[in-house]
């Protein structure tokens, strides 16, 4: 609660954090605590207007002293930096912190302000004096951005003395202690992504203790050479670019040299972070113009990788998505996994010999050689983040004959077995992703495409998935959209918007993430909910043939509770029965009229023409080909109204837009209509 001069109390004991350690706060668990800041919560960052902030991912102004001595923990920067510290959920389990996010897209994400650091107002500690400091902090990545990015990171300085510093990408992984000629080298295993924590006790007579996380690493210490003295800086050592570009979670100060029982109650407190080596989401996609799209103009490939690391508890989230050179790219416009003859499109990913051979003996073609080539130029250590193919892609495969089910399933395989070779992944733990197929394509090429996709997804030891398992329910891209009718005019059709590329992503994201957290992948979040999104929403289970012109279709949930019929989703939109024939030879397609709910597990579909053919002859499609639903008339489930665990709403989190309800799946194959209602 507060008690004015932005100063704040305890009504009660802090909420125990879903790492171990003592649910008290740290000037509870130890007296005479100087000053303590803690950004876990969003709380401890003072707001602009003077208050705490209360919600993540906004900008603050310091870091509040909680001990209510008034001793804030201010900004600093050189140069001049106009970054401003944010606060943010998940970055160790559930517990967050406070950072100088900047938005430099050519960066590492998160990228942070290569100027900015901390400072403490009016305090001034010596080397003539006895003191002792504890810090908790996390690195996504090695320093970067700047000309000095092979320089040390400096954790702690006292005046112009560093105190406390860890090599960045130029060294050999040593914390050192007292950085220069008398330095001491306390280990040399400190990695380039870590969260940890440091105590540090000092007095004139004795020296310096230093504990790394719970262990000694350094005892009677004296620092060689001049005395220090000054301002303290956290993650910054004065120098121009000197920050450290690392999150900033909790500290706390005390004028004196802390017991041994009160250094053992420290370490027992700091128990409450998940401390040592973490890890990176990195995603690689593959595409045409609409992976394209998603990934470099509308940053949902972004979106995705950043959602993922929220469920995951992940520090750093990257993408490779590249086009444009010509011997190295992920993407291509217009090319399909290998050439579309009869519609006049190119494709090399895999390379059609053109002599009828089995696809899985094929060999990379050009646009495959150039995957090849971006993805060796990597560095080591980000192939080694490395963790799911992103294939939001269809277009031009869309438009084959429905002939080549067997031959464009072999190929795909054989790519996707290529691909993970590149990357030494010998035994199919890094999952493909791919979507069902956006409405593009003739009506036989997107059915063949979507049959493909569902059965290579259904043989678990290729470790496929569908993140988004409904595509239709996007508009033209530029197209103008009436939300009140859920209405599109105008646009192009061949490309998806842009809104509806990000929140494809950020639909996808849970799903993605489920499947990284069961292969292994997660870093400080290792449980997800079981309220989350695993298939990302409902599906069709059963369609009963009630009349010719009816049908109940029975919905089996994902995570919803409830089915929303929206805007043109009550005149049926999507739903039509093939009466009669197959794909590939296909009867007549009945579109349906209405939809209704009428149970939170049914909908009652109404068609416009009366069926011809016995039940076992028509097919249920949702929808059938490429025809388009567009944006906001899907049937959805509930989920945005379910009341989440503590910790895990992440439209509070990371903002409203990803506050959704999940949409019907679209259907793989048709599904056959039943004379019995069960």
């Amino acid at each position: 609660m507060g008690i004015g001069a932005n100063r704040l109390a305890f009504y009660a004991p802090l909420a125990a954090s879903t790492a171990a350690g003592s649910s008290q706060s740290l000037p509870q668990i130890v007296s005479n605590t100087t000053a303590w800041w803690d950004a876990s919560a969003p709380t401890g960052l003072l707001g602009p207007g003077g208050a705490p902030v209360t919600v993540w991912n906004s900008g603050g102004t310091a870091l509040i002293d909680l001990t209510g001595g008034g001793t804030q923990l201010v900004p600093f920067s050189t140069p001049s930096s106009s970054s401003l510290p944010v606060a943010l959920p998940h970055l160790c389990g559930l517990l967050g912190g406070v950072g100088f996010p900047v938005a430099e897209p050519n960066l590492l994400q998160p990228a942070l302000d290569p100027s900015a650091g901390w400072q403490i107002s009016g305090a001034t500690i010596n080397s003539g004096s006895s003191w002792t400091w504890f810090m908790v902090w996390s690195r996504p990545n090695w320093r970067q951005g700047t000309s000095v990015d092979g320089g040390p990171i400096t954790l702690m300085t006292i005046g112009s003395q560093p105190i406390l510093q860890i090599d960045s990408s130029g060294g050999a992984n040593r914390l050192v202690l007292f950085p220069g000629s008398g330095q001491i080298i306390v280990t040399t295993a400190m990695t380039r992504r870590h969260t940890h924590s440091f105590l540090l006790r000092y007095t004139p007579v004795s020296g310096a203790d230093l504990w790394l996380d719970n262990v000694q690493v350094a005892q009677a210490v004296q620092p060689s050479g001049a005395s220090f003295s000054g301002g303290v800086l956290l993650l910054h050592d004065g120098s121009g670019f000197g920050a450290a570009q690392c999150w900033f979670h909790e500290a706390a100060e005390w004028s004196r040299s802390l017991s041994d029982s009160d250094v053992a109650l420290v370490l027992s407190y700091a128990g409450r972070w998940l401390r040592g080596v973490r890890k990176g989401i990195y995603l690689l996609l593959n595409g045409q113009s609409n992976a394209i799209n998603y990934a470099l103009n509308d940053g949902a490939a972004g979106l995705l990788a950043k959602g993922i690391a929220w469920y995951l508890g992940a520090l750093a989230y990257n993408v490779l998505a590249t086009t444009g050179s010509p011997s190295s790219y992920t993407m291509q416009s217009g090319h399909g996994i290998y050439a579309v003859s009869t519609a006049g499109y190119p494709g090399s990913f895999v390379q059609d010999p053109g002599d009828g051979s089995n696809p899985a003996g094929w060999q990379l073609g050009a646009d495959g050689q150039a995957v090849q080539q971006a993805v060796s130029d990597l560095p080591a250590e980000d192939i080694a983040d490395l963790c799911g193919f992103i294939w939001p892609w269809n277009e031009t495969d869309s438009l084959r004959q429905y002939s080549e089910y067997a031959t464009f399933e072999a190929a795909a395989l054989r790519f996707l077995t290529l691909l993970r070779t590149m990357v030494g992944d010998t035994s199919n733990r890094i999952p493909l992703v791919w979507w069902n197929a956006i409405p593009y394509g003739s009506a036989d090429g997107v059915t063949m495409h979507r049959q493909v996709v569902k059965a290579i997804a259904s043989n678990q030891s290729q470790n496929v998935i569908v993140g988004n398992p409904q595509t239709s329910d996007s508009n033209p891209r530029g197209s103008t959209w009436d939300p009140a009718t859920g209405v599109a005019t105008g646009g192009d059709p061949s490309h998806r918007d842009s809104a509806d590329n990000q929140r494809f992503a950020m639909l996808a994201a849970p799903v993605i993430a489920q499947r990284l957290s069961s292969g292994g992948f997660a870093d400080s979040i290792t449980a997800i909910p079981t309220v989350m999104p695993e298939a990302g929403g409902p599906s069709i289970a059963h369609v009963y043939r009630q009349t010719s012109t009816t049908l109940i279709l029975t919905i089996v949930h994902d995570s919803g509770t409830d089915l929303k019929v929206p805007l043109q989703a009550a005149q049926g939109l999507g739903f039509a029965v093939m009466d009669g024939g197959a794909p590939g030879n296909a009867g007549t397609i009945v579109s349906a009229t209405a939809c209704a709910r009428v149970d939170s597990t049914h909908l009652k579909i109404t068609l416009g023409a009366a069926l011809q053919n016995p039940s076992s002859a028509c097919q249920l499609f949702y929808p059938y080909g490429p025809s388009q639903i567009g944006r906001g008339n899907a049937i959805t489930d509930n989920f945005s109204d379910i009341p989440m665990p503590a910790g895990w709403d992440i439209g509070t989190d990371l903002g409203a837009s990803w506050q959704l309800d999940c949409p019907l799946a679209a259907t793989f194959s048709g599904i056959p209509l039943s004379d019995s209602p069960t």
